[in-house]
Formats: C-alpha cells, sequence, structure tokens
C-alpha cells in the first residue's frame, strides 16, 4: 500500500483529492495538511512513501516546506499549482535540484472536461515515485564528479557532426538549463530534446530557457527546418522527431508509456550516418532511450549519460550504461564542456 500525504490549503481542492484518492486500492491518504509548516512536522512522524503539495500556501509554501522536508525526512515530493508564470520557473528548476520529482497542474474539479487526464497522470505519478529513493540535499551545487573524461581529448577532429539529441526525464529540467545555458548563440548544432514533462508546465518552461539562454530555444514545429544554434523541443501531446533535416512531430497515442519518446527521437535518426550524431540521455526513471542509444552508438554515434551522482533518479542512463551502450558518463557540467568541445572542434575544420 503507498502512503499519500496531500499538502492543500483550499478546503474545496484538499475535500476532492482526499475523495478521489479513496476510490485507488493501492494508495492510502496518510494524512493532510493545510500549509507547509503542517506537512514539515507531519512528514517526519507519518513518514509516507510520497507527498502530494501545493506551491502557493499561507505560513510556508510548497519550496520552503520541500527543502525542509527533504533535508530532515527525505521523502519523493510532487508539486502542483493551478496557474503558471514564467517568474515561478526558476524557482521550480531549483527545487528540483533537491530533489522534487514533479510539477503538475492542479486537477479541476470532477465536473471539468480535464479533470480525468490532469487526475489520472498525478495518480499514476504517485505510483511510479513511491518507489524513488531520494537522498537528504542540502544545497544546489554539485561538484563535477572525478569519473568526468575530458571531452577535447577524445573527441575526434574529422567527424561531421550535425545534431544533438537530448532525452530527460525525472530531475532532468535543471541539467537541461546548465548545459543549454553554457553555449554560445553561434553554436554550429542544432538541438532535439525529448523531455518528460507536464504539458502544462512545457510551454512555460520553454519560454524561459530561451530567455536565459544564449541559443535559441523553441517549441518545435512540425515540418521546420532544424538549424545551427536553436533548441527544439517537444511541444504537449507530441513526440518529437527528425527526418532528412527537418523536424517531424507525431501525435501521442493515449497507451504510449513516455511522452514525449526518447525512444522515437534517437531511433529517428537511424537513416543518417550516426557517426554524426551526439546523444545524451539524462535524469529519469525507467527506460526509455536505453536500447536506442545503444544501436546509435554501435553505429558510430558519440553516446553520453548523466552521471549518478548527479542524477535525480538514475534510471534511463544507469540502463544504457549496463546494456553498454554509452561512450561517456559525465556530470552536467561535463556534458555542457563536452558540447563546447564539439563546437570548438566544428570551427577549427571551417578555418
Amino acid at each position: 500500500m503507498i502512503r499519500l500525504m496531500i499538502v492543500e490549503d483550499s478546503n474545496t481542492t484538499r475535500e476532492m483529492l482526499i475523495y478521489s484518492f479513496a476510490a485507488e486500492s493501492d494508495i492510502e491518504v496518510v494524512g493532510v495538511a493545510q500549509d507547509g509548516q503542517e506537512a514539515v512536522a507531519m512528514a517526519k512522524t507519518l513518514r509516507p512513501n510520497v507527498i502530494l503539495m501545493d506551491i502557493n500556501m499561507p505560513r510556508l509554501n510548497g519550496y520552503e516546506a520541500s527543502r525542509i522536508i527533504m533535508n530532515e525526512s527525505p521523502t519523493p515530493i510532487l508539486l502542483m499549482s493551478a496557474t503558471w508564470d514564467i517568474g515561478e520557473v526558476e524557482k521550480i528548476v531549483n527545487s528540483m535540484h533537491i530533489g522534487i520529482l514533479g510539477v503538475y497542474e492542479k486537477p479541476y474539479g470532477p465536473g471539468h472536461p480535464q479533470y480525468k487526464a490532469l487526475y489520472d497522470r498525478i495518480v499514476e505519478d504517485v505510483r511510479l515515485m513511491s518507489d524513488v529513493k531520494v537522498i537528504r540535499r542540502l544545497g544546489n551545487n554539485v561538484k563535477k564528479e572525478e569519473s568526468d573524461i575530458k571531452p577535447k581529448q577524445n573527441v575526434k577532429d574529422e567527424r561531421n557532426y550535425r545534431v544533438v539529441l537530448i532525452g530527460s526525464s525525472t530531475g532532468g529540467p535543471p541539467i537541461l538549463h546548465t548545459i543549454l545555458k553554457s553555449l554560445d548563440s553561434n553554436y554550429p548544432l542544432p538541438i532535439l530534446v525529448a523531455q518528460h514533462m507536464s504539458g502544462s508546465f512545457i510551454d512555460t518552461f520553454i519560454q524561459w530557457l530561451d530567455s536565459e539562454c544564449a541559443v535559441r530555444v523553441k517549441k518545435a514545429e512540425d515540418g521546420e527546418k532544424a538549424l545551427a544554434g536553436n533548441v527544439y523541443v517537444a511541444p504537449e501531446n507530441y513526440h518529437i522527431t527528425l527526418q532528412n533535416d527537418r523536424i517531424r512531430l507525431l501525435k501521442a497515442d493515449e497507451n504510449d508509456l513516455y511522452v514525449p519518446s526518447v525512444s522515437k527521437l534517437f531511433s529517428s535518426v537511424s537513416q543518417w550516418n550516426a557517426q554524426e550524431t551526439v546523444a545524451i540521455l539524462l535524469s529519469g526513471m525507467g527506460s526509455d532511450g536505453s536500447d536506442e542509444i545503444c544501436k546509435l552508438k554501435l553505429n558510430g554515434a558519440i553516446a553520453i549519460a548523466q552521471n549518478k551522482e548527479t542524477s535525480v533518479v538514475f534510471g534511463m542512463a544507469n540502463e544504457a550504461i549496463k546494456k553498454g551502450g554509452i561512450d561517456f558518463i559525465l556530470s552536467p557540467q561535463g556534458i555542457a564542456e563536452f558540447l563546447s568541445a564539439l563546437k570548438l572542434t566544428k570551427r577549427k575544420r571551417n578555418e
């Protein structure tokens, strides 16, 4: 039985969630807090498997409460909000550094047409996140790991790189920010990103990344040409793929396990010369993209995985590593340096 604690200041929403979760035979609501201060105290005594918490609350908001809980009694935490504002994105992304596993749009009332979809997504992730082993995190700064391989010594100058592909899931957004912010506006390759994320949050996240980074970050559009210096992020309910230098978006099916699918992104470039591709797997649970990155590596692509020490969830990358599909295991800063080394290599070739 999954022990769930709900933290919500709205009486209406709180009762709605309690009523809805009562129908789940494998989930028990073991505690209900009305604000972050109550949540901190209850987390210590109840020891829930998962906490579902509102962001905007009196006395202690969701960010502050999460930071204290992750320090005192580490627990998988899912945050909810009724509205998204670009000014809130930085707070949300920073909260992921301390181990927040997901951010969701707060479900509307049961009569709303989107209620079931929003609620079902939260329930599914409560089940998934209940098995995640989170650790005490005291800060956002993670030093570069000794396992990093110096990229400038390992990038082959003779390769003609054409694209960078990134698959990211739980814990990935702050890593994406670190990597993309390190790149110059004249970065000579297009970058395609499949990020598992609540659909209501993805548009605001893309806008925030674009405002933070020198490279252009945009929501991918079907049929557009993949251009250097641009980062294309899969939109809500679509898979992103690449065909003949053009973005192709595939409408997600209700039976798709991962949306967007990293596997579909990686496999879409199989018609290309794999030696022209750099594929990267970041933090995330499950195995999305692990088989496909192995195939890309086998055909000559450079395959990179985020290391365990900096991953909130060491799932997708670890699966690829165990299958022998990774060339380099790097910290976020190591990945950023690697991509910059590719940039320097290409400039050298063109001079």
